[in-house]
C-alpha cells in the first residue's frame, strides 16, 4: 500500500458529562468518573468548569495515578516549542518547553485545575544583562504548572471518538492503533494541526500583548474546547475516508470538523442550555453553537469569532481556499438542522430540549455516513451533497430530501442538472448482491467475477482494500484498490461498494477518476498504456509512491505519483506528474487561521517568534 492522505437515535450514554459536583452524585457515579476542568468554549468566552470524564478513559502511572493517557488518546509532552518559518514550510526548534511534559492528576487524584490562570503571563529565564537565557541555542522559558490546555485538549477528544462512533456505527480506530497521540502545545502560532503523515494532533500557542501593558500573556489553542474537537474531526474523517486527496476533500474534511465539534458539544447538557438560552429557542441566529473560534476574533482585534456557520454563503461569493469554501456546506448543513429541530418541536411535539438533541444526533449520523457513498479519491461539495441525498434516502426514506436539495441549490452547491445527475447515478446501481457468508474471501470472489461490470478495463483488476461492517446499521463498505492484470502492478487508485443490512448494492464509485469505460476507451487503453509506461521510463514510481490514474486539469486521463513527505506537523506531499516529473509539493496541513501579527484594531499586539527574542 502507498502512503495517502488521509478530516438517528437519541443515545443515553455520554463520554464527557456536565455534571455538578455535589451531593446528588451517587456513589457508583463517583467511581466511574473522574472529575476534570475544561472550557466549552475557550478562555475568552468563559472561565473553565469542572466536568466529568469515564475514568476508563484515564490511564495510570507506576505509582497507579491517573493520568491523561487512555487506550483512545494520549496527551505526549514535546520537549521543544518549535517556530515556522515565513513561508510555512518548515518548522525549527525555539525554545525548551516550559508545560508539563504528561497529564499527571493532582494530589486528590483527578484533574480539576480550576483554580488556574486564566490569562497565564509568559515568563522567560533572563540573565544579568536582562537578555533570555540561551540552552544549546533556545530560550528557556520559565517553568508552568498550567493544565488547562491539556484537559481541554483530552476532554474534547474524547467526547469526540465515542460520539462519532455511535452515529457511524462502527469502531473509529483512528491515529496509530486506534490510539490518537496529541501535543497539546506545540509551535508559536495561531493554530492547531491535524498531520496525517503522524496521525496525530498539535496546538499552538498565541503571545500577545494586550493595551496598556508591557508583560507578554499566552493563550494556548489547546484551551478551546471546539479547536479541539475539529482538530479530532480530522481524525475522524481521515479513518473513515483513507483515500481522499486535494482541495475538494480538503474542504469537505473542514465542514465535516466543524460539524463534529457542533453535533458533539450538543450531548453536552450545559451547552445545550445556553444555546438555547441565547437563541429563546430559535435556532435561526447566531449563537455560540454556531460561532467557531471566539478566541481569535478577541485577540485579532475582529471582535467576531473566526467562523459562524449561521451564514448565507455561496460558492459564487467565496473563494476556493478550503476554510472560506467549506462555510457554504456547513451553513446549508446548519440550516438544513434548524429545520430538522423545528419539525420535532411542530410535528412530532419534541420540547426544545429534546429536539435540539435529536437534531443533533440525526446531523451526525447523516455527516458519518455520508463517507459511504463519495467517491474515494477525490470529491466535490457536489459529491458530498449527493451523499446527504443517499443517506436520507437509505436511513430517513428520503423525508428530508427537498430541504438538502432547496438548500444546495441556493448555495450553489448543486446546479440544475445534480438531482438527475443523482437519480441517474442510482439507476445504475448494479444488481450484486453479498454472499450469504460475508468473508473477504467470499466478497472478493464476488468482485472478481463483475469486474466488468464494476466498469474495469479488461487490462486492469481490483484487490481488497479493506472490509468494514457497520454493526448499528447494518451496513458493509467494501474498499477496492486498481491493479494490473499482466504485473499485479498496484496503483493509487480505490473504489467503495456499499452494501445494505440485506446484502444488496446500495451504492459503488469507480476506482477510476469519475470516467466510464467508454470514456476511458476515447483515449483507447493503448493510450491508457502508453501512458503508464511513460511515468515509469520517467521514474514517477520510483520516489516512494505508487502510480495513479487521475483526470488532468485539463480533463483528459494522466498518471502521477503522490508522496507524503515529512512528519508530525512539518508534513506535506510530493507529486509527480508526466508534465512535472522533477516533482510538485502540495500542502496538506493548511493554516486554519490566517497569519495574524502585530498591533490589533482593538489594541492587543500579536508577537511572532521573532518578537520574543528580545
Amino acid at each position: 500500500m502507498s502512503n495517502r492522505l488521509i478530516v438517528c437515535i437519541m443515545v443515553s450514554a455520554m463520554v464527557l458529562i456536565n455534571l455538578p459536583v455535589s451531593r446528588a452524585q451517587t456513589s457508583a457515579a463517583q467511581s466511574s468518573t473522574i472529575k476534570i476542568s475544561s472550557y466549552m468554549d475557550d478562555p475568552f468566552v468563559k472561565e473553565s468548569d469542572i466536568r466529568r470524564i469515564d475514568a476508563s478513559r484515564v490511564g495510570q502511572d507506576q505509582n497507579g495515578k491517573p493520568f491523561l493517557a487512555g487506550d483512545r488518546v494520549s496527551m505526549i509532552g514535546e520537549d521543544y516549542i518549535y517556530r515556522w518559518n515565513a513561508a510555512h514550510t518548515e518548522v525549527s526548534k525555539f525554545a525548551w518547553n516550559p508545560w508539563p511534559k504528561d497529564g499527571r492528576s493532582n494530589n486528590k487524584g483527578n484533574f480539576n485545575f480550576a483554580d488556574e490562570t486564566r490569562f497565564p503571563i509568559h515568563e522567560v529565564e533572563r540573565d544579568a544583562d536582562g537578555k533570555p537565557v540561551l540552552k544549546d541555542g533556545l530560550q528557556v522559558w520559565k517553568p508552568r504548572d498550567l493544565r488547562l490546555g491539556i484537559t481541554t485538549a483530552f476532554a474534547a477528544s474524547n467526547a469526540v471518538k465515542p460520539t462519532a462512533e455511535s452515529w457511524a456505527g462502527r469502531d473509529i480506530p483512528w491515529g496509530e492503533n486506534g490510539l490518537l497521540k496529541i501535543e497539546s502545545q506545540s509551535f508559536i502560532e495561531f493554530n492547531a494541526f491535524y498531520s496525517p503523515s503522524a496521525k496525530m494532533v498539535f496546538f499552538g500557542i498565541v503571545p500577545y500583548r494586550m493595551p496598556g501593558e508591557t508583560q507578554v500573556r499566552i493563550f494556548e489553542t489547546a484551551t478551546s474546547w471546539e479547536i479541539g474537537a475539529h482538530e479530532s474531526g480530522h481524525a475522524v474523517h481521515h479513518t473513515l475516508k483513507p483515500n481522499g486527496f486535494g482541495i475538494g476533500f480538503y474542504t469537505w474534511s473542514e465542514s465535516f470538523a466543524d460539524q463534529i465539534a457542533m453535533w458533539t458539544s450538543l450531548r453536552d447538557p450545559q451547552r445545550v442550555s445556553r444555546v438555547l438560552a441565547e437563541t429563546d429557542g430559535n435556532l435561526n441566529k447566531s449563537n455560540s453553537l454556531t460561532r467557531f473560534a471566539e478566541a481569535f476574533g478577541a485577540i485579532a482585534g475582529t471582535g467576531a469569532p473566526n467562523r459562524d456557520i449561521f451564514n448565507d454563503k455561496k460558492v459564487s461569493d467565496t473563494d476556493d481556499e478550503i476554510h472560506d469554501r467549506s462555510e457554504v456546506l456547513t451553513g446549508a448543513l446548519y440550516k438544513v438542522f434548524t429545520l430538522i429541530y423545528d419539525d420535532l418541536r411542530n410535528r412530532e411535539g419534541l420540547d426544545d430540549r429534546k429536539a435540539i438533541l435529536q437534531a443533533g444526533e440525526i446531523m451526525g449520523t447523516f455527516l458519518t455516513h455520508t463517507t459511504d457513498y463519495t467517491p474515494e479519491n477525490h470529491q466535490t461539495l457536489e459529491d458530498v451533497g449527493k451523499a446527504y441525498l443517499k443517506v436520507d434516502k437509505e436511513l430517513y426514506g428520503g423525508r428530508y430530501q427537498s430541504w438538502f436539495v432547496d438548500e444546495f441549490t441556493r448555495r450553489e452547491i448543486f446546479d440544475q442538472n445534480s438531482v438527475n445527475e443523482w437519480k441517474a447515478h442510482e439507476a445504475a446501481v448494479l444488481d450484486l448482491r453479498l454472499p450469504r457468508r460475508a468473508s473477504e474471501k467470499n466478497i472478493n470472489k464476488l468482485v472478481q467475477a463483475n469486474l466488468d461490470r464494476l466498469g474495469i478495463p479488461p487490462i486492469y483488476g481490483l484487490v481488497l482494500q479493506s472490509v468494514t461492517h457497520d454493526e448499528r446499521f447494518g451496513k458493509t463498505m467494501v474498499r477496492v484498490q486498481v491493479r494490473r492484470e499482466s504485473d499485479g502492478m498496484l496503483f493509487d487508485n480505490e473504489g467503495i461498494l456499499t452494501f445494505r443490512p440485506d446484502g444488496s448494492l446500495a451504492d459503488y464509485y469507480t476506482p477510476l477518476p469519475e470516467v466510464t469505460t467508454s470514456q476511458i476507451g476515447v483515449q483507447s487503453y493503448g493510450h491508457l498504456l502508453a501512458l503508464v509506461s511513460q511515468a515509469k521510463l520517467l521514474g514517477l514510481d520510483s520516489h516512494g509512491g505508487l502510480l495513479s490514474i487521475v483526470r488532468g486539469e485539463d480533463g483528459n486521463i494522466t498518471v502521477e505519483a503522490r508522496v507524503m513527505r515529512g512528519e508530525g506537523i512539518n508534513c506535506w506531499v510530493d507529486v509527480y506528474s508526466l508534465e512535472h516529473p522533477e516533482g510538485q509539493r502540495r500542502e496538506v496541513i493548511i493554516p486554519t487561521f490566517p497569519g495574524i501579527s502585530g498591533l490589533q484594531p482593538n489594541g492587543v499586539q500579536i508577537l511572532t517568534a521573532d518578537d520574543l527574542t528580545n
